[in-house]
């Protein structure tokens, strides 16, 4: 099989999407497949991930894609795409994440190449952005079917899309034998993994680890993520007088250095589609904190048996507050969520399983 990916940018975009992407595009190479990789990144651009040197880069340089595109960009790149697909000839091209599957939908239309939309994210998202979501709509006509992440997501979704829709999970690598231990200092890290932005809700996490700080002197929080909000947490960790116990670190290729160090992971999201930093998390086996309401973390987190969440209903920061005071308090408690995470994340997320789907799907749609 000839495949496609199609995705805005990997050289500078390094967000979850991304990483399975590059994940599962080297899974499928691996198995036999030929595969390419089609940005908006300018040419010879490096992948921020790793990926397997088999898979072929096509860098279409239009535009910035890092940022949102302007109109004549958009149609650009909708003409660019059908051009380089119809001279590749694939079997199936799959676009990871709304921001290019649409733009795929109106490219081939007219064609028989057969389109995958991978969706990595909520409908939650397009309820503040009801042209992206008009768009949305009229592309699914041109679909042949999409991937989400699971079924909870899914049912939220409309009937055109939603009868589309199949549910593969993210491929999660297992960690062999048990976390390495420990930092050279004696400090117990809380970490958490997450673009600063309004949907990760980062104010909620400082201000809960502002109520629990005296109480624990031994631990500090960790918090790695670039994004728009830097200044304003950055400032808000300051008027905590909190700037020796909070610490913003950009994100890093190396990123399991950090979870290596990690003794809790805390999740303070709204809203995630997956939840990939939390299941990485757990596959290390770190116990894991986050709130019971958060689509993508109560799906990973079993209450009380993989990690432990918390109630947003009243004061979002006291909830969360009272959990990492339950979780720090008790190591015994700790260990044995780390324990049954491990166990989960590794038994349902592993690169065979996610693999099968994935060719079980694409198959599926070439057949028809």
């Amino acid at each position: 099989m000839k495949i496609i990916f199609t995705i805005k940018n990997l050289s500078s975009s390094i967000g979850g999407a991304e990483k399975v992407l590059c994940k599962i595009a080297s899974i499928l190479v691996k198995r036999g497949h030929k595969v390419a990789i089609i940005t908006f990144d300018s040419v010879g651009s490096s992948s921020f991930y790793q990926l397997d040197s088999k898979i072929k880069r096509i860098d279409l340089a239009i535009g910035d894609s890092s940022s949102s595109a302007n109109l004549f960009e958009s149609c650009s790149r909708i003409i660019a795409l059908r051009e380089v697909i119809k001279r590749e000839k694939p079997t199936v091209v799959i676009g990871f994440m709304h921001s290019i599957y649409i733009l795929l939908a109106f490219a081939l239309k007219g064609t028989a190449f057969p389109i995958v939309a991978s969706e990595h994210i909520v409908i939650e998202y397009y309820k503040k952005r009801p042209f992206q979501f008009f768009l949305l709509i009229i592309s699914s006509f041109f679909i042949k079917r999409y991937t989400v992440l699971s079924s909870s997501i899914k049912k939220k979704y409309p009937y055109c899309i939603k009868k589309k829709m199949t549910i593969i999970p993210n491929p999660i690598d297992e960690i062999k034998g048990e976390k390495l231990t420990k930092n050279e200092c004696n400090r117990k890290i809380l970490l958490n993994i997450g673009r600063l932005e309004h949907q990760k809700d980062h104010l909620t996490l400082i201000k809960a680890f502002s109520i629990v700080a005296n109480s624990f002197p031994e631990w500090d929080l960790i918090i790695v993520g670039e994004g728009s909000l830097k200044k304003k947490i950055k400032k808000e960790i300051l008027s905590l007088d909190l700037n020796n116990r909070i610490f913003l670190k950009d994100f890093t290729k190396k990123i399991e250095s950090e979870y290596i160090k990690a003794d809790v992971f805390v999740i303070s999201s709204i809203f995630e589609s997956f939840g990939l930093v939390t299941a990485e998390a757990m596959s290390y086996g770190i116990p894991c904190l986050g709130f019971a309401d958060c689509p993508g973390t109560n799906e990973l987190i079993i209450h009380g048996r993989t990690g432990l969440l918390v109630e947003s209903a009243r004061d979002r920061s006291t909830s969360l507050a009272y959990g990492l005071n339950r979780m720090l308090l008790d190591a015994k408690l700790r260990k044995k969520l780390g324990k049954a995470a491990k166990e989960f994340i590794n038994n349902k997320f592993s690169d065979e399983q996610v693999g099968d789907y994935w060719e079980h799907l694409l198959y599926n749609v070439i057949r028809k």
